[in-house]
């Protein structure tokens, strides 16, 4: 009876105290939008947050209390109350975003919402504006444009991570809405399939990031954030949605040096369309977009016919509060030509042999998710399925190397919210399964890879920090059985756990200090365990025994922050050093008794250190004058640790410790030391001009092949065409150059006349005619300038495009 009466008094205390609440909906004071997550915090540190549809409700106590509204990138609101007994009182709020901060948040550092200032690791955002001023037909144009990132035949690149695969495998991590969007089978990232239509803004982390996003993070990640209907939009136009629709039509100018007009007086064409519709219907949130695609191309065969559709959806639930799901969706029908090799340096734009990778087929990926917040805790399961078909034929005839992939893939996360000790957990697990099937790959293989990660978000006043972990399994199955160190075996299996760190502090007002170190791994895709094909002549072959890679990055860095006026951006520094084990390298040799060719293998321990300054802000200058600016400059020394294992290779009977075309052994091939970009836009009025430049330097090191012929066990320089002299006896036992035509014409010409770097500028026009119309004219390669992103392939002359660009 005692504890009875006891318990009765506490629930009866209980009531009293906390039988009254607060409740309301928030939104954007500039576009009416609702606001999910915002934090809302009584006096005594409890507190809640909002749903999707912006509203909250909080238990409170009896009496005058103060309550805080508190959202990321607006200013904060404090109100004052007072609440009698069982008291219901309704304060709904319009918050603002801030003009003393930077101004700009991203979500992909830790996958919440973060200022940029404060986050612990080195980051770049790239807006919409610049992906559409630019005539965007393809996403890798504008990461070309990022400070520390280039790419090379659709791998992309981060500060010298990388260097050239032959398209297997990738150690930068692509992303869209979180979810990663890379084939199963080669590790190819499927950049034809982002809708650039519907891009809100692209996030680059550099580094490391493997803690929180897994295997394919090892060099950074690039994640592409998808727009929904704006409400500022919908309410402007008096209509249920938004539309845009683009237009484009180009023309691809004749080469300064007429030996490369292969087409001549005629000029190669291309041109498109992409449109958005985005609405808003009741509880249903709905993007559809589509872009269809038509390119002559530059090259001789490399026509492309491309066609592609998106929806995006969001449905909140009525009947159960703080619910949300959809499906997101992607479907991509294509025949593209692509050219691997040229004919030589005076035919540069005509494929070695003739011989055209004519690629059909179709990408699709279909994405349900489901979300559910509740007070301080955010759950969410997303899945994804994709499927890629290739349909490959070269000249005209199947060349056999058709390949498939699907794969099946979830991410499950819990995520809470600690306001009351600004502590931010995040937990989760993810599941993929991949099916592969191609003859190329030695027929038909699975892979499965599983996680469980977490990461820990503390902030201290001024300081900031951030502290990951993850552990990953992988296991591969294969139909066909291989020789991996002496034993043949179908089952491969392996997992590693991985950390990070991170600290960020505020020493001054628009002043932030920070440092990270994190560790990353990556397992080898199927195609550099498997492959086995033949690309224009050149042999690619499986490496069975190729071991996952893994390492480590750290970097420390300043990041000030600068505001003349009504113009805001950052100046940023930071020096970085990444270290791998094992790293994998797509190499040129002579393996065993198959003769010569490409294949995958680890080359033992590697390190890149630099230094990067970058800088980029927007806003007005004067009421009639806006400047859009982004650049960097990046200084990367790339180099291997252990020599003797890097480059010693036993052909013919000769050790070769130096098989790569630098002067210094150390240097990793397929890596620049220097690479400087700027892109500027001015805004008066309804006009804008806008350039880009792009530098880089010298490409140092590739593989020997392409630049020297062995001659009768020595190397000698590369001939700029093919010599009968040079081709010797074959006594068919031992496997030499002497009678290979792998020689490819013009290397040495073109490392020479390019030896200084290369410099590429763009230009821009816009006119606005009013809400609804822009016209834009743009130059890509206004000085129509020869030049390289890898040995034997060069890239499009200057080209020319008029943008139709209609918003209602």
């Amino acid at each position: 009876m005692r504890k009875l009466i006891i318990l009765l008094t506490f629930i009866a205390c209980n009531f009293t105290f906390y039988g009254q609440n607060i409740n309301g909906t928030i939104t954007d004071s500039h576009n009416n939008e609702k606001l999910i997550g915002v934090n809302i915090i009584l006096s005594n540190g409890t507190g809640t947050a909002t749903d999707v549809f912006g509203k909250y409700n909080l238990k409170a106590v009896v009496g005058m209390q103060k309550v805080t509204f508190r959202y990321i990138g607006y200013e904060d609101i404090v109100k004052e109350i007072t609440l009698v007994e069982g008291e219901n009182k309704t304060i709904n709020i319009s918050l603002t975003h801030t003009s003393e901060q930077l101004g700009t948040v991203v979500i992909s550092a830790g996958r919440f919402e973060q200022k940029i200032e404060e986050i612990t690791v080195s980051m770049e955002v790239i807006k919409p504006a610049l992906i559409e001023n630019k005539n965007t037909t393809n996403i890798q144009t504008v990461m070309d444009q990022i400070p520390g990132v280039n790419i090379t035949d659709g791998q992309a690149n981060i500060r010298g991570g990388s260097g050239w695969s032959f398209g297997a495998g990738t150690r930068v991590l692509v992303m869209v809405d979180d979810m990663p969007l890379i084939s199963g089978d080669a590790g190819q990232v499927q950049w034809k399939l982002i809708a650039t239509e519907n891009i809100n803004q692209v996030e680059v982390i550099k580094g490391a990031s493997s803690a929180l996003y897994g295997s394919s993070a090892l060099n950074g990640i690039i994640n592409i954030r998808t727009a929904f209907p704006n409400q500022k939009d919908i309410d402007k136009n008096k209509l249920p949605g938004y539309t845009k629709v683009n237009m484009h039509f180009g023309l691809i100018d004749k080469p300064q040096r007429a030996e490369l007009n292969w087409n001549g007086e005629k000029r190669r064409a291309f041109k498109g369309i992409e449109f958005l519709q985005s609405m808003k219907l009741n509880n249903l949130d709905l993007s559809l977009g589509g872009n269809i695609f038509l390119d002559d191309g530059y090259r001789m065969g490399e026509v492309t016919d491309r066609k592609r559709f998106n929806i995006n959806s969001t449905y909140k639930s009525k009947k159960i509060e703080g619910l949300s799901c959809g499906v997101n969706a992607n479907f991509l029908l294509q025949s593209t030509g692509s050219v691997i090799i040229w004919n030589s340096l005076d035919e540069a734009y005509i494929p070695l042999r003739g011989d055209v990778t004519t690629t059909s087929g179709d990408t699709y990926n279909v994405d349900p998710f489901i979300t559910y917040i509740k007070g301080t805790n955010r759950y969410s399961l997303k899945t994804r399925y994709l499927k890629v078909v290739n349909d490959n034929s070269t000249g005209g005839a199947d060349s056999e190397q058709d390949n498939e992939s699907e794969i099946f893939y979830s991410d499950y996360q819990w995520q809470k919210n600690l306001e009351k000790h600004n502590l931010r957990i995040t937990t989760g697990t993810t599941n993929e399964i991949v099916y592969a099937r191609s003859d190329i790959f030695q027929g038909n293989n699975s892979r499965k890879n599983h996680s469980l990660y977490t990461q820990l978000d503390k902030k201290w006043n001024r300081l900031n920090i951030s502290l990951g972990a993850r552990y990953e399994y992988f296991s591969i199955d294969s139909e066909t059985d291989h020789v991996m160190d002496g034993d043949t075996i179908n089952h491969i299996t392996t997992g590693k756990p991985v950390f990070r760190t991170g600290l960020n502090y505020q020493i001054a007002e628009y002043t932030y200090i920070r440092s990270s170190w994190g560790q990353g791994y990556r397992f080898p895709s199927m195609a550099e365990l498997f492959i086995s094909t033949n690309q224009s002549g050149l042999e690619i072959y499986p490496n069975p025994d190729l071991k996952p890679e893994s390492g480590w990055s750290t970097e420390i860095g300043i990041k000030q922050g600068l505001k003349f006026g009504n113009w805001m951006g950052y100046l940023d520094v930071a020096g970085f050093l990444m270290q791998y084990d094992d790293m994998m390298e797509f190499s040129f040799g002579v393996w065993g008794n198959k003769g010569p060719g490409f294949k995958s293998i680890n080359i033992g321990e590697t390190q890149i250190s630099g230094i990067e300054v970058s800088t980029t802000g927007q806003g007005k200058i004067n009421n009639n004058i806006t400047i859009n600016l982004l650049a960097g400059y990046t200084y990367m020394n790339p180099i291997s640790l252990n020599l003797d294992k890097v480059y010693t290779t036993d052909i013919s009977g000769i050790e070769l410790t130096y098989q790569n075309s630098s002067s210094d052994s150390r240097i990793l091939k397929y890596r620049y030391n220097h690479i400087a970009k700027i892109d500027a836009e001015i805004v008066y009025k309804k006009l804008s001009i806008g350039g880009s430049c792009r530098y880089n330097s010298f490409m140092e090191n590739i593989d020997k092949v392409f630049t020297t012929v062995l001659i009768n066990g020595n190397y000698e320089d590369n001939p700029l065409r093919d010599d009968p002299a040079l081709n010797g006896a074959d006594d068919g036992n031992t496997p030499t150059y002497d009678n290979y035509e792998g020689m490819i014409p013009g290397i040495n010409a073109a490392r020479e006349k390019f030896k200084d770097g290369d410099i590429i500028i763009d230009a821009r026009l816009g006119y606005q005619f009013n809400d609804m119309l822009r016209f834009g004219f743009i130059v890509n390669n206004l000085l129509n300038r020869e030049y390289m992103t890898r040995p034997a392939t060069m890239m499009p002359p200057r080209t020319f495009a008029m943008q139709l660009t209609l918003k209602i």
